[in-house]
């Protein structure tokens, strides 16, 4: 990114037929091949579909139940609008294919970002290095949390949206009121789009173009409705965070830095096995990567240091108020968070960041400088062994949600039933209509 991406106009290959015909065809071709790549990760999610989390007992409980009505229900502190349209949108099909509509719906938006930058709005970034960043979005490790659920659709939505603020204005009527569409969601679905706005506002300083002032103008309002929610609900709880230094050296250095890049499974074995050289690990992570972090920070590119300024608030502010424990005898939510996959939601952005700063140092748009480049090199020569080792996400828990769903079919109006939902402290209780 070392060009402004401001004012590209390339157009897209002429893949067969019209112009329109190729971009079409591009995109189906991109989409479907990222969509078998997901699918990899975690089979089960489109061969054996099943409620997780809050897609069960809110987005389809609360649509099945309350209808419309829904939109405007907070959930964990804020309103979820997204996840509530998909909870709708499954209402259309019959139940028992409710889980598999929400999770090809939240496969598409966690693919989208991949479209969006393999898109001529971003040809100003040489194609190897966006097929990198594309490749290493897929496949990154320590993910389990938000792949292929509903629930947490939020951060890739989120992605998506600060891609589009990095972009040249959409050619179109049609590609302005995308990009309006997908940052009004985004503000609307969470927290995440909140912190939008300030990379807003600096491109509109920077640039003084349009695009910037219509993100603003549909981010505001939609964060002021967002933030009144936040303030006034009750329906976020959560216990004191219990931080310490020692717990944020553990929890950046083990969580983030060295996660990333190993995978989650070998955070997994020096917490439970190694555990005498588990510190000193998370420590010499941490060291490297808020090195990494620093160095992009000062000689970066204006896209890369806003990604790591956005990824910064999100996960401070993460650190300040999580909601990670719902249940066990657990006091505090940073004893938790020490553990390794735990909230592993809250680090996407910190390691896209950190990963994106590896990207950039190893290329050769970066400054000449020969030591941080093959410390770069050296860093992502170790990405494939937490790519591999964390690309097979272990199957949900099969809580014979087909049986359930043809009891519930079968079941007369007016007749409760139970559903089970993963995790297991997840149920979803629904009354026949």
């Amino acid at each position: 990114m070392s060009e402004s991406l401001t004012g590209a106009k390339a157009q897209w290959p002429k893949l067969g037929g019209t112009t329109m015909d190729g971009e079409i065809a591009f995109h189906a071709t991109v989409f479907l091949v990222a969509l078998l790549i997901l699918f990899s990760r975690r089979p089960d999610a489109l061969l054996n579909p099943q409620f997780y989390a809050e897609d069960g007992p809110f987005w389809f409980g609360d649509a099945y139940h309350w209808g419309w009505r829904c939109l405007l229900m907070p959930c964990a502190g804020y309103l979820q609008t997204v996840c509530r349209m998909i909870g709708l949108l499954s209402l259309l099909f019959s139940f028992a294919l409710a889980p598999l509509v929400m999770n090809l719906c939240a496969l598409a938006v966690q693919i989208l970002p991949v479209n969006i930058l393999l898109s001529s709005r971003f040809s100003t970034v040489p194609i190897d290095t966006r097929l990198l960043g594309c490749l290493i979005y897929l496949g990154v490790p320590n993910s389990f949390e938000i792949h292929a659920n509903t629930t947490n659709i939020q951060w890739h939505l989120a992605l998506a949206g600060f891609l589009l603020l990095l972009a040249p204005p959409a050619c179109g009527r049609a590609g302005r009121i995308f990009d309006l569409g997908i940052w009004g969601l985004s503000v609307l679905d969470g927290p995440l789009g909140i912190f939008l706005i300030p990379v807003a506002g600096v491109l509109r300083w920077k640039r003084r173009d349009k695009q910037s002032t219509a993100a603003l103008s549909v981010l505001v309002p939609g964060a002021f409705l967002q933030i009144l929610v936040i303030l006034f609900s009750t329906s976020r709880t959560s216990l004191p965070n219990g931080a310490t230094i020692e717990r944020l050296t553990r929890i950046l250095g083990g969580q983030v830095f060295l996660s990333s890049l190993m995978g989650v499974r070998t955070f997994i074995q020096l917490y439970f096995v190694q555990v005498h050289f588990l510190f000193l690990a998370q420590v010499t992570a941490l060291v490297i990567g808020l090195s990494v972090i620093a160095y992009a920070a000062f000689y970066g590119p204006l896209e890369l240091k806003l990604f790591l300024l956005y990824a910064g608030t999100v996960v401070t502010l993460a650190l300040i108020r999580p909601y990670v424990v719902m249940q066990g005898n657990y006091d505090e939510e940073w004893r938790v968070m020490l553990i390794p996959g735990i909230g592993n939601r809250y680090w996407f952005f910190p390691m896209l960041a950190f990963l994106a700063s590896l990207v950039w140092m190893a290329s050769g748009t970066a400054p000449s400088r020969r030591p941080a480049r093959y410390a770069a090199l050296a860093l992502l020569a170790l990405l494939p062994i937490g790519i591999c080792r964390d690309w097979v996400y272990k199957p949900f828990p099969d809580l014979d949600f087909r049986e359930v769903a043809a009891h519930f079919e079968r079941a007369a109006p007016g007749t409760k039933i139970t559903v089970p939902v993963n995790p297991v402290v997840f149920t979803m209780q629904l009354t026949k209509r």
